[in-house]
């Protein structure tokens, strides 16, 4: 039997999951990303272009037919900081800022004002998902979507109870759905607006936690892009600002910590 069938740029797996294709994704953004550096020296462009030419160019790659993996995807915030996916956009933002691999992510992404692609995602579903309920019950995508809707009445994990599932972490307890075929616009503006909160206290949930960035959230308290990353034109200062903002630097107050050196 075939373990692995590539359908539309796709690897799909005998055993149902998309692991080896969410994988296999990231390796071609990397790579697109890695070409793209080698014509173009992000870190000199100003943090909107370099984030257009990440959005345009990188983004599209990683986030190829997540309407269907997404649902599929752990939606833990702390498990996706790990996954391929996201550690591509990790990357990008810590060669924009110019800090080194050991940055922490959540100070890097918060420098940029970027949030997790899981939201991206959250968005490419659920807006899929209403374009399906448009959809007369003849299609093949419909009936695919009904087909999936007995299997979770029957309390058979599916695209639907995964979907089901994932829509009750961000609906509010006065708009949740029992039924995917009721999901509007309205809704989906509802659920981003609620992961954006959610991943807000997350973000500063971990930041209050970790030593590391006792300096920095001293004065980092909104999540957004910060300005001296525009209006620092010197790319090598800029860069030395944020290394010294999320303790990232060679300074001893940093390097002292990884030699057990007590804090005065």
């Amino acid at each position: 039997m075939t373990q692995e069938y590539n359908y539309l740029g796709l690897s799909l797996s005998s055993n149902g999951k998309f692991t080896l294709a969410v994988k296999q994704l990231a390796d071609k953004a990397h790579r697109a990303m890695n070409s793209t550096r080698k014509k173009l020296d992000i870190r000199k462009l100003p943090p909107n272009l370099a984030i257009k030419i990440f959005d345009s160019i990188i983004s599209p790659i990683l986030l190829y037919n997540s309407e269907v993996w997404g649902a599929f995807a752990n939606h833990d915030l702390n498990k996706w900081d790990q996954s391929p996916t996201e550690k591509i956009r990790s990357k990008f933002c810590k060669i924009y800022l110019g800090v080194n691999r050991k940055a922490t992510n959540i100070a890097s992404r918060g420098e940029m004002g970027k949030l997790p692609l899981l939201i991206a995602i959250l968005k490419r579903l659920i807006k899929y998902i209403v374009h399906i309920n448009t959809l007369p019950d003849y299609t093949i995508v419909k009936q695919a979507l009904l087909l999936s809707k007995d299997l979770f009445l029957d309390n058979k994990p599916s695209f639907y109870s995964n979907v089901m599932h994932l829509i009750k972490n961000y609906a509010s307890s006065t708009n949740e759905l029992n039924d995917l075929e009721l999901t509007t616009n309205s809704h989906l503006h509802q659920y981003l607006d609620n992961a954006k909160v959610k991943y807000n206290n997350f973000w500063k949930h971990k930041l209050n936690n970790c030593s590391k960035l006792d300096f920095y959230k001293k004065f980092k308290t909104d999540y957004k892009l910060e300005k001296y990353l525009a209006n620092i034109k010197n790319q090598p200062q800029r860069r030395a600002l944020s290394q010294f903002r999320i303790s990232c630097h060679k300074l001893n107050v940093e390097c002292g910590r990884y030699h057990n050196v007590p804090r005065e």
